[in-house]
């Protein structure tokens, strides 16, 4: 927890209790710069840390935390100048408070509050006012395997490598439309930070260190925020296979009702042709057979639970059918029964005489 005593001072810029970092309450002053030194050289090799101005008394409260695989640095530093040797890694920095000019291969970049950057393998220094950071090492290798498993590809673009490849700073672009997933980066961070308290391996299971590296690939390699070709296709699969869930949901509330192929177009906004081959693609039959069969069942399940006032006729007619004959004959086609009879054995108690046989009433329906 940050000492609110250590070192007083009402300038936000100057003050580490008005700096806001995801890692906040575990972090622990340091004042001796050799010792934040230690504690920052377990992630980064660094050459040397000082205080931008002589003679200023130093303060830094860090902690490294542990990200499943990803072991980083979370720090609130006073006003600092930084050297890093050559890492064998990228260097992620997510600044929360603050500014950092950065100086690498010959070119200086400026990160402030809310800012993300990332350095290639290279040596670099920096020097800040006073600021929250964390500081991630990112594998290279594992980040372009990342890219390949998000793209569903089985090499690099040569464009995608160079980006991956580049010994340049990297830095969202404000009118990027990166936002959405630089704040990801930083909710995984806070959502890490609530969790450790829990279990460290439950953070592990939860694979936040792969997260972290998806998020990463998205903001360096915007065309996999895009829709491709594939993306494209199978959106509109996916559309066409709600429309047909919906057609289905409103052909099963309407089986009582007369259905013909031009009321199912316009429910469904399908062609004559394409409705057919819906159909046949996803249940093997065409709509009219299907329509058939669910009404069929529907009876079947009426005649065996009969209420006390439902006749074959009633309970076609509830089917969708409006010829008690082409019922019939259907039924029989399908269950090898007769419908008249099955209404009869569902009403049989289930024990004892059968009740005397009442008159069938078949009588036809004019069909509509």
């Amino acid at each position: 927890m940050l000492n609110r005593t250590e070192p007083p001072s009402p300038d936000r810029q100057s003050d580490p209790t008005t700096l806001h970092n995801p890692f906040q309450e575990r972090l622990s002053l340091i004042q001796r710069l050799d010792h934040s030194l230690a504690l920052i050289q377990t992630v980064l090799p660094i050459d040397s840390l000082t205080a931008a101005t002589n003679g200023d008394p130093w303060w830094h409260y860090g902690f490294n935390p542990c990200i499943g695989s990803l072991v980083g640095n979370a720090s609130i530093l006073a006003p600092m100048r930084l050297a890093v040797d050559t890492p064998t890694h990228l260097t992620l920095i997510l600044v929360y408070a603050g500014s950092l000019q950065v100086e690498q291969a010959e070119r200086q970049v400026t990160c402030v509050e809310e800012g993300v950057l990332l350095l290639p393998g290279m040596s670099w220094r920096c020097q800040s006012s006073a600021c929250s950071l964390v500081m991630l090492p990112i594998e290279r290798q594992r980040l372009q395997k990342v890219v390949l498993a998000m793209a569903e590809q089985r090499q690099l673009p040569q464009s995608w490598r160079e980006r991956l490849d580049t010994n340049l700073p990297w830095q969202a672009n404000a009118n990027s439309g990166s936002s959405e997933l630089e704040a990801g980066l930083r909710q995984v961070l806070t959502i890490a930070n609530q969790l450790s308290d829990q279990s460290a391996s439950l953070v592990a299971r939860l694979e936040l260190d792969l997260l972290i590296y998806r998020l990463l690939a998205a903001l360096v390699i915007p065309e996999l925020r895009r829709k491709d070709p594939l993306d494209r296709l199978r959106s509109r699969q996916r559309e066409g296979n709600d429309r047909f869930e919906e057609l289905i949901a409103y052909l099963k509330n309407h089986l009582h009702e007369p259905l013909s192929l031009h009321l199912l177009e316009e429910q469904s906004h399908y062609s004559r042709r394409a409705l057919q081959y819906a159909f046949l693609e996803r249940l093997g039959c065409t709509p009219t057979q299907w329509i058939r069969e669910m009404r069929l069942d529907r009876a079947r399940r009426c005649l065996q639970q009969p209420e006390p006032c439902d006749s074959v006729t009633s309970i076609a007619q509830a089917c969708g059918y409006r010829s008690i004959n082409l019922f019939t004959i259907d039924f029989e086609q399908r269950f090898h029964v007769k419908p008249s009879d099955l209404l009869r054995e569902s009403r049989l108690p289930p024990s004892g005489t059968p009740p005397p046989e009442e008159p069938d009433h078949e009588d036809r329906i004019n069909e509509v």
